[in-house]
């Protein structure tokens, strides 16, 4: 298992090397794409942080303290873990990782934070199910049961 802040960090590295801006918004989501993507291919959490019901969408507590201070703009540098050093994912010991960042980059890369929050609000969607039942977070049954975004 790695944690959020490394699932995060190595979205970013992509948005670096692509020169694509990614704001917090956007990375919120994207790392949730790419959490349900795995859970769905393996069965298996890609971390133990859970995500939140927040007013747009499903948010990770240690993604929002990292970035928080970019607000609306696009994040210019990498987070910090608590030791203080910053961690990517290893994506060749895991191809199944490696294969859901690449498709969920390939698909997801071009919409903005407020379209991908828009996703998630769909009805019958993870967020959604949790947002009605008045839950404090998302339950991974419904993250994995969720259908696509994009088709």
């Amino acid at each position: 298992m790695v944690s959020a802040i490394s699932v995060g960090n190595t979205v970013l590295k992509r948005a670096f090397a692509e020169d694509i801006d990614v704001t917090p918004m956007k990375l919120q989501k994207l790392v949730y794409i790419v959490y349900k993507e795995y859970l769905k291919r393996t069965g298996n959490s890609l971390f133990s942080e859970r995500f939140e019901v927040w007013k747009y969408g499903p948010v990770l507590r240690s993604i929002y303290d990292a970035f928080k201070h970019r607000k609306a703009n696009a994040i210019r540098e990498y987070a910090m873990e608590a030791d203080g050093a910053v961690y990517v994912v290893n994506e060749d010991a895991s191809s199944v990782f490696r294969q859901t960042l690449d498709y969920v980059w390939d698909v997801y890369k071009a919409y903005d934070g407020i379209v991908l929050s828009q996703m998630t609000h769909r009805n019958g969607t993870a967020w959604y199910k949790a947002a009605v039942e008045g839950s404090e977070f998302l339950s991974d049954e419904e993250i994995k049961t969720e259908g696509e975004f994009v088709k």
